[in-house]
């Protein structure tokens, strides 16, 4: 996979730079891959897993719901790449 050459997360710029060589199947790959991630941790917040997440502190649960969102916003900005990427040939 080569969509991504230097992760970094910043509040003021975009969280990926697009590799030279990225296509828009390299993008949407790395975003299946973060909504996976976003779908385990999710798994753990009902159910049986659920009850041991509502047992953390407030604090730590906040911090776990704000790790879900960073992924969501992650996804939000690869999606928009995908459509920088369109006349990509692929």
């Amino acid at each position: 996979m080569t969509a991504i050459a230097d992760p970094r997360q910043s509040i003021n710029a975009s969280v990926y730079d697009i590799s030279p060589g990225a296509t828009s199947v390299d993008v949407r790959e790395l975003l299946e891959v973060k909504l996976m991630h976003l779908e385990a941790m999710l798994v753990m917040t009902w159910g049986v897993g659920g009850e041991t997440f509502r047992k953390q502190s407030a604090a730590v649960q906040d911090g776990f719901m704000w790790s879900c969102h960073a992924i969501v916003e992650e996804c939000r900005e690869l999606a928009n790449l995908t459509g920088l990427l369109v006349g990509d040939g692929r």
